[in-house]
């Protein structure tokens, strides 16, 4: 067994036989140290990648021991719809006003949408002062766009960039966006806004404009990008919530992206390091089978979610039958909290 850290995330990453023995325990009774010193609070135990299948299989003696089996990478995409009408009746009466307000705030302040096809130095340095002003209110942001910056000049001639900027010229939103007429799909790179442009709703100006222009090339997906399916870690529940809400679901990030592919098999043991509640999306009906796109896209909801919660509620607390009931009203607000249209099923589990 081997004990790290991970962005204040302590891991126990154990063997099959570590696993079913319960290892960690005494590990953790012990005050074993990882190399950076975490002693006797392990918040996740992870199955040695060596035994995990990369399809996403887990046998039920693991599950029984309240392991559960994750991709690494999400993407998340959605089908552009035949018009911006199209796609919004989807979307809640919430989300179809937000969209409202956002627009008549573009257009009660004077602010311009930009779209252009192919990307400059000059745009690209742009967004990135916008990217790590957003990252760095970020409790573990990471700056990936910085870092990709190389890959995404080499490759200007296949992105489109759609901007909102003020008057004077600032960007206020800016969503870089790649064209990939192979596998129709425009697909989200890197998007930042400013915070006033968050809370005035403009960011779904600039993704519904991004949407248009998908349909205005012919292209039938559109994707909101790749994330971690964990969700209270280096990513945050509002992150998911924004683009469930905007009407996009999860698939396994390898059907677009090959060398995103693999998975976890983890046991969360505690919160301490994640949001309370954290969501996980676990592979669901994928498990154990090799997705392709774009019949994954169009098969429907596929991945499981699992909500973790360190309240009271959640499957598996213990008690009386009134009890019981109590958590399961309980464990029905938290989901109510997230949609989870876009997901095959959806649970709570209590964690310490």
């Amino acid at each position: 067994m081997e004990i790290v850290e991970q962005d204040h995330l302590v891991i126990a990453v154990v063997d099959r036989a570590e696993a079913e023995s319960h290892a960690w325990k005494a590990a953790e009774a012990s005050g074993q140290d990882s190399a950076e010193g975490a002693a006797g609070r392990i918040d996740i135990v992870r199955l040695a990648e060596a035994d995990v299948d990369p399809a996403g299989g887990i046998d039920a003696s693991l599950a029984d021991l309240g392991f559960v089996a994750r991709p690494k990478w999400l993407n998340w995409c959605a089908p552009v719809g035949d018009s911006r009408a199209d796609f919004e009746a989807a979307l809640s009466g919430t989300e179809r006003r937000n969209i409202r307000l956002g627009t008549r705030f573009v257009h009660d302040e004077g602010l311009r949408v930009d779209v252009r096809v192919g990307l400059t130095e000059e745009l690209v340095d742009e967004f990135l002062v916008l990217y790590e002003q957003q990252i760095a209110g970020m409790p573990r942001g990471q700056n990936f766009a910085r870092r990709g910056r190389d890959r995404l000049l080499a490759g200007a001639d296949q992105h489109v960039s759609v901007c909102v900027t003020t008057r004077e010229g600032a960007m206020l939103v800016g969503s870089l966006w790649w064209i990939r007429p192979e596998e129709s799909v425009l697909q989200m790179r890197y998007s930042a806004s400013a915070a006033d442009a968050r809370s005035s709703r403009v960011m779904r100006v600039a993704y519904a404009q991004a949407l248009q222009f998908a349909r205005e090339q012919g292209l039938t997906y559109a994707s909101l990008g790749n994330d971690p399916s964990l969700f209270g870690h280096v990513v945050q529940p509002g992150l998911f919530n924004f683009k469930t809400r905007f009407g996009f679901a999860p698939v396994p990030a390898q059907v677009l992206t090959p060398k995103l592919g693999g998975g976890f098999v983890d046991k969360f043991l505690s919160l301490r390091s994640l949001s309370d509640p954290a969501l996980v999306v676990t592979w669901g009906r994928h498990a154990g089978t090799a997705p392709r796109w774009p019949e994954v896209g169009a098969a429907g909801p596929g991945h499981d979610l699992l909500i973790l919660s360190g309240g009271s509620g959640g499957s598996g607390a213990s008690g009386v039958s009134g009890a019981s009931m109590a958590s399961g009203v309980a464990d029905e607000e938290l989901a109510g909290r997230f949609r989870t249209e876009g997901f095959r099923r959806t649970r709570v589990a209590a964690v310490p």
